[in-house]
């Protein structure tokens, strides 16, 4: 079976003052459907470059990306842009979630642009919502929100249209550890559901929830190892 995502050389270099900078140096890798991986590296290492190409929100500068088959380097940022809503759910460190808008109405927000029927909405919202245990939230808003709820209701909303990878950037950044905690387990729980997981952090505790850790340095992998942490038990000290 082919992989779902699979990364061949892929090279990203800026230009700026006349200065090319070499933010990825040549990076390969693939991830199989039902996957757990964590992409690990310091600040400037090259990760979040990384996760922006997997993301569908920059193309390399060379090399390709084949998601599920599709050589995404050919992808119009149109066409991008609806694979991306589509096929990506996305988890932000700032949880990115609407000041005004309920729990619910944040949930429902990426199924205004997707192909799903307009009488399945609220039952797909329901339905995400109880896999992250946030039905007692609904009519609340962010501001009455604890930072792990927050990050709990953003995970709902990554799931909404069912994507076929959820891609997470420093979901616990934000958090305090038993927070963190809750919300590493949160995704374990999802992944033991079937779903394929990408976990971009610096953070060695949230990371060992993975199956397998990438490690990036300087733009290029210098590990791809399993995981002692397999299923989260070397994960968050109890």
């Amino acid at each position: 079976m082919a992989p779902l995502i699979e990364l061949r050389d892929i090279k990203k270099s800026y230009q700026g003052d006349g200065v090319n900078t070499l933010a990825l140096g040549g990076v390969s890798f693939s991830i199989n459907k039902g996957e757990f991986v964590s992409i690990m590296g310091p600040s400037g290492s090259g990760k979040s470059t990384l996760l922006h190409i997997l993301g569908l929100l920059d193309k390399p500068s060379e090399g390709k990306y084949f998601f599920d088959g599709h050589d995404t380097t050919k992808f119009d940022e149109p066409f991008a842009a609806h694979f991306r809503n589509e096929q990506i759910g996305f988890i932000f460190q700032a949880f990115h979630l609407l000041a005004r808008s309920t729990v619910m109405e944040n949930v429902l927000l990426p199924l205004q642009y997707s192909s799903i029927p307009k009488n399945q909405h609220e039952k797909r919202a329901l339905t995400v919502l109880e896999k992250v245990n946030m039905l007692h939230r609904l009519k609340h808003r962010p501001s009455q929100l604890s930072g792990g709820e927050k990050q709990r209701v953003a995970i709902a909303r990554s799931l909404v249209n069912n994507p076929k990878v959820l891609m997470a950037d420093e979901p616990t950044g934000n958090l305090d550890s038993q927070s963190g905690k809750n919300v590493m387990e949160t995704l374990d729980a999802l992944h033991e559901q079937g779903h394929t997981i990408l976990v971009i952090t610096h953070e060695t505790p949230a990371a060992r929830y993975a199956q397998r850790i990438i490690r990036v340095q300087d733009g290029v992998i210098v590990a791809d190892q399993d995981s002692e942490g397999v299923h989260g038990h070397n994960g968050y000290e109890k």
